[in-house]
């Protein structure tokens, strides 16, 4: 990887890696940068009428709990997911990552990254990187993978910066506890 200024922090995290077929790189670089789409949240404050306050009152308290409802159910998919992922050892930083991989990817190749950060609350990652080495070793996962990030979102770049900073943090504290 480039030498650069930026602050690089080794970690374990889950890391879940697709390639990116060359014709979909333009298409999956547009989404990379729009970012997740939300859907529209209910309507703002409006006036009641007397007689429709009652069943006003219920139809918001069954958008209230359809919106409980959906944020438990993405939880507990979080939760699956993360379970189900494996963490690798990483080192990482705001222009890419290195780890480790089971499997030899071709310098040039993009592929698309979901890393999940361990913050509170968990923020996951999803940028596209440019694989810039690969090179096999004697470890386990054997090969030795560096990337660049090709498209990540200004709000990714800053969960990463955040991840890393509050990282150094933690540790600097564990540090001076001893």
């Amino acid at each position: 990887m480039p030498q650069d200024s930026g602050v690089r922090l080794a970690a374990c995290l889950p890391l879940r890696l697709r390639p990116v077929p060359p014709d979909a790189v333009e298409r999956r670089r547009s989404a990379v940068l729009a970012g997740p789409q939300r859907e529209a949240t209910s309507p703002g404050i409006h006036r009641f009428d007397r007689a429709d306050v009652l069943t006003e009152l219920v139809a918001r308290i069954d958008t209230l709990e359809s919106k409980i409802d959906a944020l438990v159910a993405m939880m507990l998919r979080d939760q699956q997911r993360e379970a189900m992922d494996l963490s690798i050892p990483l080192e990482i930083h705001g222009h890419g990552l290195r780890f480790r991989w089971a499997e030899p990817l071709d310098p040039g190749q993009v592929v698309q990254l979901d890393i999940t950060l361990r913050l509170y609350p968990p923020s996951e990652v999803c940028c596209l990187a440019e694989v810039e080495t690969c090179e096999p070793g004697q470890d386990q996962p054997p090969y030795l993978v560096e990337a660049r990030f090709v498209a990540i979102s200004a709000a990714s770049q800053d969960e990463i910066h955040r991840f890393i900073l509050s990282s150094q943090r933690q540790q600097r504290r564990s540090d001076l506890s001893r």
